[in-house]
Formats: C-alpha cells, structure tokens, sequence
C-alpha cells in the first residue's frame, strides 16, 4: 500500500507540474497579459491573505509581484471525482489566501460531480448575492460548507465570481503529447526548430526547472524572460544533448536556398499549405511555371525558410518513372527502421513509404519536383499523414484543376536588380547609379527571366567587363533572337533562348590555344549529349566519356565498366576544365552525388569518388540544345556513343548487384531510350542499352519493363540490314527468362527456343563459347518447364537436338555451373542422386567466390531443399537465413527466392504436421522470408497464394496465435483449393488437408 501511496503522490507532483508549464507557455504565447513571473508552491509575503502555504500550487504575477492568475491542481486516480463541497472548500481556501489575485483556477483531472458542474455555472454569476443565495441552495446537503456559504461577505463573493473550475480529461501522455506540440509551434514560430524526441527533452527540462523552484530554488520564482530564454535554448546546444537534430532533416537532394528571395512567392506557399486545420490529411500545392522561371528555387527556399517547422524535408525528383522510383526507394531506406527491410519493386515501395508517412508522428514536408505528367506522378502521393506537399511542374495544363495552383513568374525588378548586382558586383565595391541602370535595363531586356539572368551573368562575368558590356550583349542576343524567332517554345522569352545560344556560342568562340579548344569542343559534345538524359543527376564522367571517347577506343582497350578520365598532364582533356567551362556559361549546375543515400557495402571494393559526381541540366537548356542537334541532322552518333556508355556503366552496377547506383542510371538509360524511339533511330549499342535496361528491371522483379525493353531490342535487332546473330541470341533467351517468370506456357517459348538453338547453330564454329551458354540456358529452361507439362512431340525433338549441339561445344564457366544446376534441379525432383551428395555439389558451387550472384541465390536455395530432404533442420534454417539476408539487403532477383519458399516450405510443413518440431526454425524462416519479399513475386503462379496461407496458418498454431490462425483459417476456407488438382500438387494437397485439420482441432469453434 506504501508503494502505491507513493506512486500516487508522485502522478500528483507530475500532473501539477506539468499544467503549470501548460499555463506558463499560455503566458510566454501571449495568452495570459501581464504576466511577469510564476511563484511555484507560494507562500504569502504580503501578510494580506490567511496563511494558508498548501491553498496555492502556483501564481501567475505582474511585474510587482501583484497575483494575476492564484492556481490550485487537483489530481486523482482513474474514476474518482470531484464533488461540489469539496470543490468549493478548496476555492474559498484560494480566495481567502491569495485576496488580491485577478483570476482563481481550480484545475483537476478528476470526473466532476453533477453538482459541481452546477457550481461552476453559479461562479459565472456577475451578482453577489444570487451567488450566495445559488451557493446555499446548492450546498445545503453539506452542513459545514453550506454555513460557509452563508457567512461570506461581498468581498469574498466577488472574489469568488472571479474562480473557474477547469475539468481536464487529458490522460498525462496526452498532456505531454500537447505540451510537446505547443513547444514546438512557439520554437517555430520563433524561427527555431524542434523535433519529437528533442520536444519531449525540452518538456523534461522545464518540468525540472518548476520542480527546482517548488523545492524553494530561487524563491520560488521563474520570471517569464527565464522560462523563453531555457524555451528558445539554441539548437545546436539541444542538438549536442540529443547527438543530433531531430528536426528540420533534409533527406533527398534539396537544392541549396535561392541567392534572391521571393517573400511574395513564399507567403504564396504557405498560405496554400496551411489553410486548413486536418491534421491528418496532407495538403499540396502546386507551383506551375515554364523551364528556368525557377520553381524548383521557390520550393527549395520555401523548405529551407520553414524547415525548424518539420521533423523531415523530403525532395523527390519525379523527371520520369525511374527517378520517382529511385527517390522512393532512397526515402524509404531513410524512413524505415533498419529491421524493416522490403523489396525494391517500385510499387510495393510507394505503398510503404505511403504507410510510414502516414504512421509518422511528427510533420514532413514533400517537394515533388519535375512532375510534369500529372496521371503518372498522381499514385506516388501521398494523402495521408501529418505533411505538405508542394508539386513543381511545367505542365500547366496537366495541373489545371489542382485546388491550390500557384503560378510561378518572372522576378520583379528588385529581385532581378539585387541576383545581377549579386553575380557581378558580390562585395558591392564597383556598384553606382550607371550600374543600377545597365542592370535594369539588362533585366527589362531578358523580361526578369531567372535563368536567362544568370546565363547572361555568365556571359559579362566571362568577359571581364562585367555591366559596361550590357549594351554590346543587348544587342548580340536581340540579333540571336531575330534569327531564333521559329525555334522558341510556346510561352518563353525569345532573348532566354537566345541567351543559351549566346552561351553555347562563346563557349566555342572563347578558346584560345589548341588545349583550350580541345576543351571548349568537348564542353559543347557533353552538353549535347546532356540533353537527351535526364536532367537531374547526370554522371559527369559518364558524360564526358559518352561526348568524347569512341566506342572503338574502348573496345581496342579492352576496358570494362565506367570509363573514368584521370586528371593528368599527359591528358589532353580535363573533366574538371570541361565542367568549369560549362558552369562559367551557366549551362548546367553542381549535382548531388551519384552515391547520396546508398548504403556502404562492406562485401564490394569503394568506386572512385569521381564516379559519383554529377551535373544537373535546365530542362529548357536541354530544349535548346536538342533542337540545334537535330537540326544540324547528327544525333544518331551522339545518341549511339551515350547509348554505348551507359550501357556499360549499367552493365557494371547490375554485376556488381549495386542496386542504388543501378536505379539513378536507369532514368537516363530510359531517357535515351526514349528519345531513340521519338527520333525513329536504331544502332546496335541502344540495342544493348535496352537489353541492359531490361536486365535491370528483370532483376529487380518489374517483368512487364523487362519484356517490354528485350522486345525493342529484338524490334532494333531485326531491322538490321545485315544479321546480328550474337546480339540477336543474346536478346533471346532474357526474354524466355522473363517470359517463363510471367507464367508463359511451354508452346509460347517455344518459337524463341527454337530460334535458341538455331542462332547457337550458327554461332557453334565462330562464338563457341556463346553458342554454348545458350544452349545450357535453353535446355535448363525446358528442364524446368517439362517439370510440370508433358512435353509434345516438337520440344523432345528440340531438346535432344540441343543435347547433341551442347556436347559437341566447348565447356564454358557459365555453361557448366547451368548444367550442374540443372542436374542438381533434376536430381532433386526425381530423387536420382542421394541428398548427401546434392549437398555436397551445392556446397563446393557455393565455394567458389566467383559465382555469380544470381546462381549464388539460386544454389543457397537448392542446398536448403537439399538439407530439408535430410531432416537437417539447423542447417536448413541457415541457409535459409542467407536468403532472407539476400532478401532484405540485396533486393534483387526474387524470383530465385520465392522458388526456394515453395519447395523447402513443402518439406517443413510435411515434417511440422508429423510433430517433428525441429522443422520449426526453418518454418519460422520461410515466414520472414515471406514478410520480406515481394508478394507480387511469391504469387505469380496461380497455386502460389494458396500455399502461402497454407504455411503461414501453420505457423501461427505452432505459436499459439489464434486471432491470426482463425483470420488464416477464414482466408483458407474462401481460397480456391482447384489449383492442387494437377497430379504433381499431391504432396501440397495432403499438406493443406493436414493442416486445415490441425486448425479445425485447435480452434473447435
């Protein structure tokens, strides 16, 4: 009982501590006037009330220490409440210790009697003795207070008129929830942020700071300039205490904050964002404006204005599919504990960032930028949660009927006056009333155009006379604009697209000596080259090599992978020259890192830094550009040679199971891609773009992408004059692969086996080795596929003819690890070989550190069915222990995966219905693996499904979870048992048979 006593005083000391910052904080927002100070546990020194110490938890006072607001708080446990005398008996203690106080607060979290309800509604009388005259009709069931109502004198009713009882249904976590989100909007407000963990340590604090007044520090006293002063504590100190911010995190690349602010623009934004009160419904607005009007500033100033108002600042750059998959897939790695890992297909992603966002307690703010197609970017938002959402888009009339349109346009003549005089005069040394007016006349002239601004800028800087050469540049790009007038956009200033064009010109002009040239004419290529990618996150030497480096030269250097140019004397060309040269002309910007977000791997050597840096492009540059190539009619060369680097920097992140660095290379492999297609051009090296392209989906599980790229290649393959068997055989059996993943029949592969075997053919005496791996590709797919078809006539004689073509071609690495794999597939199925030496051939397989990643998975899962036939549970549960870290780490290849919970469940789950409980860590396994991979990847096959709630049912009765055994059940009962009519299903129809019998005996109702 002493401990509960104990535990009561201290939910007391709590509940009064904390509704006294509640009514210090209501003093510092204003909320209470005249307000200098609180006295906590007062006493009075006045002598002019009755000396009364406990009647008074705490005063607010004036600067003469004059009572504004005399507090008592009263707590009670769960269901306790709080009558009408008793109430009454605590304020006439207040009124009678405290007379002069303005206003008297009884605050309790106690359940108010009926009666004391009615007590309050009397204390809002105005007369004196109505009040009396209701007071002793209301308390006359109570002898001793009802005499003392009689007894009081005008005074005291009057000071009584001026008490409230204030009831508090609040639990103390829900007190402390609104405490923490009031201190956090005062902090904002003030221009210093606050996020949830450092809100609940600030509470703590000031709490500490009452409790150290109520044990008599200071006298008691906390004045008003204090309490802000340990409110408003600087945020690198909180910062230091917690180890880090916890507000304000800026996840994504966000652009740095524009060098001339918009406030007009900004008070735009917020008014959009926060004019409603849902709290839980995330509100967007859209900012809508031509290339280069700079939106994509606007919403970056506005995060870095408001940023101490949310825990996350997230930038998603929605350019295309890839670059919105990308951004979600780096924003969920940011958001998601490290144990909860999932896949990487694109939607399963969006669904759980989506999820996270809306579970998130604290505020976010999106910025979903470049979403120019507004029905493809719409599923990628976010509706639920508490957070903004600004959308950037040129695409006015996608976004037409957004609510909360605000259109973007050109700065005023202050803002373009303040970025020129910025650009070309920073320390203001130079600045007088001539440079005022060229710089007016100058922002007139490009029609207060950012970014024609900053290009015209470029240009007088590069010049070295700065404003004195405005008349000249004046009259150089209205002579452009003149000749340019057919070629500018709908909606653009003719002097932007001149400006462009004045700065690709000067970039060729400017050069002097042959080294420079040589620079100026790779500065003018790359640039070329950058607008047909993306815009955003451009390799730059990736760039540089695609406008620079023949596909020859490489090929006759035997290199592989990405292509980096080393900064050397012997190098006639410098990367970092050619980047200056662009930048000068303000034609591109500083990218984020290639690298931002990827998470290190301790299993894979570090690329060099300079694979990572990258360029980011005007979408309006990109325009410009582009037309003057396919104007000039030599695209296909630069769209070939991009196609041809890409590929192999692709190539390169696919092998090494790279999956960030993959992801932002597929947005500009799509870009290109799409721009070969609009253009009708066809070469060899987008071929393999798309080819690798396609394995790029593939692995990661997009099927119906991969399809779609491998049959562009074979389209670009076959329109050939001249046959390519090698790339045509190359093509082919990706596409099977995928094809037999989407659940293709057998008669459907077999015109692209066919044609298999007849490229292998003909490749048999020249390309040996690649004949080869076809053919062990071929015959493991029908291996499979026979497994539950019985093959026709035409696909025994295909195989026995590749039979006969593979043993007279040599043995190649790839070749023999496909044909150990498929004898151990077969043996496995037809329990040919014993499980002991199955187990040893996967185990030597695994051995050998050259294996490839994808038969790495497939062999872990093929040892796991081999230990499972052994009954060598411990060492199943291992293995597959490796696939789950496979799983959640890697990402890739899912399909390898799922093949290994399906045959290796079947085996634990007919080893768990027998009682043998050792299979159970193995059963526990294939349950995470399954919380972990795609579902889509799991069900592709129409038995899929079945089976899974077959196995998770399993393991919810052998952990005694009977809410979810009985939601599994129901699932069961309605699921179409038809799919384990095929007489190969026999062993999951006894499994399923068995363990819907288990259910029914554990739970009989």
């Amino acid at each position: 009982m002493a401990e509960r006593g104990g535990q009561a005083a201290a939910f007391g000391f709590q509940y009064q501590y904390l509704v006294t910052l509640e009514e210090l904080l209501a003093a510092a927002e204003g909320l209470r006037p005249g307000v200098h100070a609180a006295i906590i546990e007062p006493t009075d020194a006045s002598g002019e009330g009755v000396n009364d110490p406990d009647a008074i938890d705490f005063d607010l006072v004036s600067g003469g220490l004059s009572p504004v607001l005399a507090a008592q708080v009263k707590s009670g446990g769960p269901g306790t409440e709080l009558s009408a005398p008793a109430a009454f008996a605590v304020l006439i203690r207040m009124i009678k210790a405290r007379p002069s106080a303005k206003t008297y607060s009884l605050i309790t979290n106690m359940r108010l009697h009926a009666k004391a309800v009615q007590l309050n509604q009397v204390l809002h009388l105005t007369d004196p003795e109505e009040i009396q005259q209701e007071l002793t009709a209301l308390l006359k069931q109570s002898l001793k207070q009802g005499e003392t109502a009689k007894g009081l004198n005008h005074d005291e009713l009057v000071r009584l008129s001026r008490a409230r009882i204030v009831p508090d249904a609040r639990e103390p976590h829900e007190l402390r929830e609104h405490l923490r989100e009031r201190i956090r909007k005062f902090r904002s407000q003030q221009g210093s942020g606050l996020g949830l963990r450092s809100a609940g340590r600030m509470t703590n604090h000031l709490v500490s700071e009452i409790f150290r007044r109520a044990c008599g520090e200071f006298d008691g006293v906390l004045t008003l300039t204090e309490f802000r002063s340990e409110l408003l504590t600087e945020a690198t100190h909180l910062a230091h205490d917690l180890g880090s911010f916890d507000w304000g995190i800026m996840v994504g690349p966000v652009p740095s904050p524009p060098d001339v602010p918009r406030p007009d623009l900004l008070a735009q934004i917020h008014r959009a964002l926060t004019g409603s009160a849902e709290d839980r419904v995330v509100r967007a607005c859209a900012l809508l404006g031509l290339s280069g009007i700079g939106k994509t500033s606007a919403a970056a100033a506005y995060a870095h204005d408001v940023a101490d108002s949310y825990d996350h600042i997230l930038w998603i750059d929605a350019e295309s599919d890839a670059s919105l998959a990308a951004s979600y897939r780096l924003l969920h790695d940011w958001l998601a504990p490290e144990h909860e890992q999932v896949p990487m297909d694109s939607t399963v992603v969006r669904h759980r960032v989506h999820a996270l966002l809306s579970a998130f307690p604290g505020r976010w703010l999106m910025v979903v930028d470049n979403a120019s197609d507004r029905r493809r970017v719409l599923p990628w938002l976010p509706a639920h949660g508490r957070g903004h959402l600004i959308i950037t888009s040129t695409n006015q009339s996608s976004w037409a009927t957004h609510p909360r349109r605000i259109t973007v346009t050109h700065l005023t003549t202050d803002q373009a006056v303040s970025l020129i005089r910025m650009r070309l005069s920073e320390d203001g040394s130079i600045w007088d009333k001539a440079s005022e007016q060229a710089a007016v006349e100058l922002a007139q002239n490009l029609e207060y155009w950012p970014l024609a601004i900053e290009l015209a800028c470029g240009y007088l800087a590069g010049c070295g006379l700065g404003l004195a050469e405005v008349p000249r540049y004046l009259e150089l790009i209205r002579d452009r604009a003149m000749d340019d007038e057919q070629s500018v956009p709908p909606g653009y200033p003719r002097t932007l697209v001149a400006a462009i064009r004045v700065a690709l010109q000067r970039i060729g002009h400017a050069a002097t000596g042959v080294r420079q040239q040589d620079i100026s004419s790779a500065a003018l290529a790359s640039i070329s080259t950058a607008s047909y990618m993306a815009s955003r996150q451009i390799p730059l030497q990736l760039l540089v090599a695609a406008a620079v480096v023949p596909k020859e030269s490489v090929m006759r250097s035997g290199l592989k992978g990405p292509l980096i140019m080393v900064e050397s004397s012997q190098n006639s060309l410098s990367v970092l020259e050619i980047h200056r040269a662009l930048r000068t002309e303000s034609l591109v910007q500083r990218g984020e890192p290639l690298s931002t977000g990827a998470p290190r791997r301790q299993d894979r050597p570090e690329h060099p830094e300079e694979l990572d840096e990258t360029i980011s492009v005007n979408e309006i540059v990109q325009h410009i550009v582009r037309g003057t190539s396919e104007g000039s009619g030599d695209v296909e060369p630069i769209l070939s040679r991009a196609a041809f680097h890409t590929q192999s920097w692709l190539a390169e992140f696919i092998d090494d199971e790279d999956e960030h660095r993959m992801h932002q290379l597929v947005s500009h492999a799509q870009s290109l891609a799409g721009h070969a297609l609009r253009l009708g051009i066809r070469s060899d090296d987008l071929a393999v773009l798309y080819g690798n392209l396609g394995g790029a989906y593939f692995r990661t599980g997009s099927l119906e992408a991969a399809r779609a790229c491998f049959e562009s290649e074979l389209n670009v393959i076959r329109a050939r004059t001249a046959p390519a068997p090698v790339l045509e055989l190359k093509t082919q059996f990706p596409l099977v692969a995928v094809m037999r993943e989407q659940g293709a029949p057998l008669d459907d592969l077999l015109p692209h086996l066919k044609r298999i075997h007849q490229l292998a053919l003909q490749l048999a005496d020249s390309r040996p080795p690649d004949a080869a791996n076809a053919v062990a590709n071929a015959l493991n797919t029908l291996r499979t596929a026979t497994h539950r078809e019985v093959p026709s006539e035409a696909v025994i004689r295909l195989i026995a003819d590749l039979q006969a073509l593979g043993a007279r071609l040599p043995e190649t690495t790839i070749s023999k690890i496909l044909a150990e794999i498929g004898d151990i597939t077969q043996a496995l199925s037809d329990r040919s070989i014993d499980d002991a030496e199955i187990e040893r051939r996967c185990r030597a397989m695994l051995d050998d550190a050259q294996l490839p990643m994808v038969q790495r998975i497939n062999v872990t899962g093929l040892l796991a069915e081999a230990l499972a036939f052994q009954g060598l549970w411990s060492a199943t549960a291992v293995e597959l222990a490796t696939l789950d870290r496979y799983a959640t780490t890697s990402k890739l290849n899912p399909q390898s995966i799922a093949t290994a919970v399906h045959n290796v469940g079947l085996q634990a789950g007919i080893a768990l219905v027998q009682n043998e409980t050792d299979a159970l860590p193995a059963l526990r396994k294939l349950v995470e693996i399954i919380t972990h991979v795609d579902e889509e990847h799991l069900v592709r096959e129409v038995d899929r499904p079945l089976k899974l709630l077959v196995l998770r049912l399993l393991d919810a009765i052998y952990r005694g979870d009977r809410t979810e055994a009985k939601a599994l059940m129901a699932a069961l009962e309605q699921a179409d048992n038809s799919v384990l009519d095929p007489p190969h299903e026999i062993g999951w129809r006894l499994l399923t048979s068995l363990v819907t019998a288990m259910a029914a005996t554990t739970l009989p109702n």
